[in-house]
């Protein structure tokens, strides 16, 4: 009797399983279909396009700004800030020896000059950043389906006071970099003189959970004040973890590719345009998994507010 009891008790607990295992199949797949169409209505591919040619236009005042602001800032705390300003501009772009070749040479000569460069890059960097958060908002007002916008004049101002936003968010993610690369420093001095060696794992380990982190907020606070109605946090905070762990790992895809798949070995010329181009797909298809995270944080509030309201029906 107990052991038929048992097998009664197995029987129930392996159908319920079985059913919820059913209902979360189920309610994944309806999930995505509600996804892929609302991407498909909000034409996410052409809206990717614009994201993609004004961080372009922004990329390279913007890379001559952050090169510029390492030149004056970590020359005083690290024996290499050449070095550390590479590693940086190659922890958001999917990393390849002609792209290190071509980084390191003209982080070099930007630094030699980076009072010039840093000029330069903080006047074109102002105008056109403008332009990019533009774009953004456009982008966010369709996903989120938004009818109201701020105009020409505030919407200019607007950006412009995001750029300050922005700029003054990379500071201070440059002082938090300075700070973790000063205890490193004195970590590795600390080892150094007992004899132990450093650890290039744990290194490569803090350097990618700062870059992940640096990331995540930058897209929460991209998605939750862009638009012109703030969007609920619970939208934030899913549409910016799907938006920060699919484009780690798009770039790790890239970084394969690049590192394994890509011959740069034919001709010089054909390297640097293989580079380039392997530069753009990354970009665009970077803008594409910005507006794919926005329109899952979307899907995801109409898909709870929707259940809400089956559960007060029945």
């Amino acid at each position: 009797m107990e052991q038929r009891t048992r097998r009664a008790r197995a029987v129930d607990i392996a159908g319920a399983a079985r059913t919820a295992l059913v209902r979360t199949l189920r309610g994944g797949l309806d999930f995505a279909t509600r996804v892929y169409n609302k991407a498909g209505e909000d034409d996410i591919f052409f809206l990717a396009g614009g994201i993609a040619f004004n961080i372009l236009v922004a990329a390279i005042p913007f890379l001559l700004l952050v090169v510029a602001i390492f030149g004056f800032v970590l020359q005083n705390f690290v024996e290499d800030p050449e070095q550390t300003a590479v590693n940086y501009v190659l922890s958001i772009l999917p990393p390849s020896q002609t792209i290190v070749n071509f980084t390191r040479t003209q982080v070099e000569g930007i630094i030699n000059g980076r009072t010039r460069f840093g000029i330069v890059g903080l006047v074109l960097f102002v105008w056109s950043s403008t332009r990019l958060f533009g774009t953004l908002r456009s982008v966010l007002r369709n996903v989120f389906d938004l009818q109201e916008d701020r105009g020409i004049i505030r919407g200019k101002i607007f950006d412009a006071e995001m750029v300050i936003v922005a700029g003054t968010l990379f500071l201070a993610n440059t002082g938090i970099t300075l700070a973790i690369e000063a205890v490193r420093s004195f970590g590795s001095a600390w080892m150094a003189r007992r004899g132990y060696q450093e650890l290039p794992v744990m290194e490569a380990v803090y350097a990618q959970i700062l870059a992940f982190g640096f990331i995540f907020a930058m897209f929460v606070l991209i998605y939750r004040y862009l638009p012109l109605r703030q969007t609920p946090w619970r939208i934030s905070l899913v549409a910016a973890t799907f938006t920060s762990v699919v484009w780690e790992l798009l770039k790790s895809v890239f970084t394969w590719y690049v590192t394994y798949v890509a011959d740069y070995r034919s001709t010089y010329t054909f390297s640097w345009l293989s580079t380039l181009i392997v530069l753009v797909f990354w970009i665009y298809y970077s803008a594409v998994v910005f507006i794919l995270g926005g329109e899952v944080g979307q899907v995801y509030d109409l898909y709870r507010i929707r259940r809400r309201q089956k559960e007060l029906l029945e």
